[in-house]
């Protein structure tokens, strides 16, 4: 069930109004995140900060440059917090601001208990709420799983006061933006191996878009996961910054520090899904994206689908920011893996 299912859930044509809307609420987005960015110049030497940081990579492989430190060894602390447990721990990769050096994860017991399937939920980019991640937990539970809602790096629990949330992940500051992604990913190790320790016996990512490109890329590292579920992920960070419409206030500032997409080129092979491979089949990964996408086209979609050899891939009439691929992907979930939600409790 992969391109066949395409043409069924996306057949007719979508109303002109309903294309038009997605593509003044992407412009406004992308007018604020701009704003936001705006707010973080690097300082006018940055181009030779960044060949240096990536000269400093150039022969590291994907685990090296994911490598947990040596000799880390992570406290984990659960407290109760309403229906969920909050679940800390120290980041392998603290960095400079004191509210993001601590791992957060929001989890939610399902009815099988610390070994029954875990679903770990990351969310997007400058993503303000969690009431809609919350209920998606409940579905979760509902369908026998556990949810676990992962806190990216620089948002919710870990904002530095007076930032908007996430705000300084994806920047200018090109060093920053990797090592943001590398903290991401290497909590989310730290945490997967905790779950597994406690004995889950199955684990699933289920990203979108920024959120969506931490997991990915944890795939590539190791086998985190048994399903991914990938909504509209950032997998070619080269395209969002250099030539889609939420990239403008980048590239105006790297332009103006004489920073050019072949400067950091050398290192896309250790930030961008595309050019790895996951540690899971392609039967286990779920592709979804937006026909009215313009950070992550469809044409990019699906050769990121070719690139990680045929997973399923679903688009739906959707720009890139919107609710209706989260409801989407659980369903066509539970059909392509009903043996993983046979444990249903409805």
């Amino acid at each position: 069930m992969k391109a066949e299912g395409t043409a069924a859930r996306t057949a007719g044509s979508p109303l002109l109004l309903h294309r038009r809307w997605a593509e003044l609420v992407d412009k406004a987005s992308f007018a604020w995140i701009s704003f936001l960015q705006a707010r973080h110049q690097p300082e006018e030497r940055f181009r030779q900060r960044l060949e240096a940081y990536v000269d400093s990579w150039r022969g590291a492989s994907l685990k090296e440059y994911y490598a947990l430190p040596p000799g880390y060894a992570p406290s984990l602390s659960c407290a109760p917090r309403g229906k969920a447990l909050r679940i800390r721990f120290p980041s392998p990769l603290p960095g400079p601001a004191r509210r993001n050096r601590t791992a957060v994860f929001d989890f939610w017991l399902g009815p099988e208990g610390w070994s029954g399937p875990t679903m770990v939920i990351a969310h997007g980019l400058m993503s303000v709420s969690g009431i809609g991640y919350r209920y998606w937990a409940g579905r979760l539970n509902a369908l026998g799983w556990n949810a676990a809602f992962m806190h990216l790096p620089y948002h919710y629990a870990r904002r530095p006061l007076g930032l908007f949330p996430g705000e300084v992940c994806v920047t200018a500051d090109l060093v920053r933006t990797a090592e943001t992604l590398r903290q991401g990913v290497l909590d989310l190790r730290v945490f997967a191996h905790w779950l597994r320790a406690q004995g889950t016996r199955l684990m699933g990512g289920w990203g979108i878009s920024y959120g969506g490109w931490v997991l990915a890329e944890a795939a590539c590292v190791e086998r985190v996961f048994d399903r991914l579920l990938l909504l509209e992920p950032i997998f070619r960070i080269e395209h969002a910054m250099w030539e889609s419409p939420s990239g403008r206030g980048i590239r105006r500032t790297l332009e103006r520090l004489d920073v050019v997409p072949e400067t950091a080129a050398p290192h896309l092979r250790l930030v961008c899904p595309s050019l790895s491979r996951p540690y899971l089949q392609p039967e286990e990964v779920l592709l979804l994206g937006g026909t009215y996408d313009r950070v992550v086209p469809l044409h990019l979609l699906q050769e990121f689908r070719d690139a990680w050899q045929g997973c399923h891939f679903f688009p739906f009439p959707q720009g890139h920011v919107g609710y209706r691929l989260m409801r989407e992907s659980l369903g066509i979930a539970q059909e392509i893996w009903p043996r993983d939600f046979a444990f249903s409790r409805h």
